[in-house]
């Protein structure tokens, strides 16, 4: 089908590739203009007792143009509105290279040119045509200047590609294909060969083609080659030597922007959910910090290099001992926490000599509430905390963060997890192992339970 709502001569045309009609046939149709063959059958989807002169509901003029199977004749029969005859006349000037038939109405009334869009004609024919459609009875396409869609069983989701039909030797490849971005569904691109018929409804079952793009679900939509034929006996492409190397090669050639397409869509859902579970993450924490008093922070480490309370005490690194270049200095073991209130400090502090666990936390650390990203340069851990920039960030390529990243539930626990260890971790330096182990069940309790329930 094709539209033209703009220019000088604006047309609609419906052509069919099939067995066309004969003169003494459009003869018959002109004696029956406001009859339907279909009338009282109830086998048949369609208007019926509508007539073919309902195209004065659209348009000035309908030309039925026609070359019937076995002829090399074209022969057109003229229809105008409030005239109540016909004319029948041999068409050169635009005679039909192929058997079948084309409606062409034109002198389109103005409501028509604005209301008769591509979108709502496409829309309208899979509603009205589906079943047929389904089970490959034929194809429609809707042209509108140089965008043509295939018109398809169901409504494909996603981004639509422009993929300019190739043209070969053998007739056009088409392409009618969306992308969307992955979400668990199963999505499929069929083959559709001679006479609209589907070949093959999943091209990934195509040995070239048994991989992405078209595997990872993305894909939905048709590739059209008249060329193409079926096997006899089961679903299959046959493998000629002329036109299925052809179709081959053309499909391999639309793949880099169909990849392109499908992995920038899913950049575009990782970035969306990333920002959508980091304000998630952020929640929760602020909800599980306020319960666990001793931890005043996140983030802060409870490690202090000054006298005071709240901290265990962490000296400075000694200054190197100076000295002749042929001295080597003893080497002296480092102090044990027993030694470290023996430490002499600076009479001027006020504070009480510390004990070891007695000291003022470094308040240098950050007090906000950690982010979390991808790791720019990820290592074999899960995750790792970066004090300074107050990020926890996880390994995007570790095999557990492969196994939750497609399921945004799972993937929330995973992340809720990786920054509930390194707030441990960070907080808990000189823990024991049990004790490590208690705080870390402690931490991931109320983590858990601030978490969104799954439905």
């Amino acid at each position: 089908m094709l539209l033209r709502r703009k220019g000088r001569y604006p047309v609609i045309a419906v052509d069919d590739v099939g067995r066309g009609m004969s003169p003494d046939r459009l003869r018959e149709i002109a004696r029956n203009l406001f009859e339907s063959a279909k009338a009282g059958d109830e086998r048949t989807l369609g208007e019926k007792a509508i007539g073919i002169l309902a195209f004065q509901q659209l348009g000035g003029r309908c030309d039925v143009v026609s070359r019937a199977e076995g002829s090399d004749e074209t022969w057109v029969l003229r229809l105008e509105r409030g005239k109540a005859t016909a004319r029948l006349e041999r068409e050169r000037r635009k005679a039909r290279q192929v058997p079948g038939t084309t409606v062409m109405l034109s002198d389109l009334e103005p409501d028509v040119l604005r209301v008769l869009t591509q979108r709502k004609v496409v829309d309208y024919l899979r509603g009205r045509r589906g079943p047929a459609l389904a089970r490959g009875d034929y194809s429609i396409e809707v042209v509108e200047g140089r965008s043509a869609e295939l018109v398809t069983p169901e409504k494909p989701d996603g981004l639509r590609l422009e993929i300019p039909p190739r043209p070969t030797l053998w007739g056009r490849i088409e392409f009618a294909l969306y992308v969307s971005p992955p979400d668990g569904r199963r999505r499929r691109v069929a083959v559709v060969g001679r006479a609209g018929t589907t070949i093959v409804d999943d091209i990934g079952e195509i040995e070239e083609f048994a991989q992405p793009p078209w595997t990872t679900g993305q894909v939905i939509g048709q590739v059209v080659f008249e060329a193409l034929q079926q096997t006899a006996g089961r679903r299959a492409v046959l493998r000629d030597r002329d036109a299925f190397p052809v179709f081959v090669d053309a499909v391999k050639a639309v793949e880099p922007p169909i990849r392109r397409a499908a992995e920038k869509l899913a950049r575009e859902v990782d970035a969306r959910t990333a920002d959508r579970l980091v304000d998630t993450l952020r929640k929760v924490f602020s909800r599980v910090l306020k319960e666990l008093a001793d931890l005043d922070n996140p983030m802060r480490t409870p490690v202090g290099d000054q006298p005071g309370e709240g901290a265990l005490f962490e000296p400075a690194a000694p200054e190197r001992a100076t000295g002749s270049a042929n001295e080597s200095p003893e080497p002296k073991e480092p102090p044990g926490i027993p030694e470290l209130a023996d430490l002499d400090h600076n009479a001027a502090d006020a504070s009480p000599e510390p004990t070891p666990s007695e000291a003022r936390p470094d308040r240098r650390r950050t007090t906000d509430l950690p982010s979390v990203s991808p790791d720019p340069a990820p290592g074999e851990a899960r995750s790792r905390f970066e004090p300074d920039a107050g990020i926890v960030y996880y390994n995007d390529r570790h095999e557990d963060y492969l196994v939750v990243k497609d399921d945004e539930g799972g993937l929330l626990d995973y992340l809720a997890t990786l920054v509930a260890k390194e707030y441990v971790v960070y907080n808990n330096p000189r823990a024991a192992n049990d004790d490590f182990a208690e705080e870390m069940v402690r931490m991931l309790v109320r983590v858990r339970r601030h978490l969104p329930r799954r439905r």
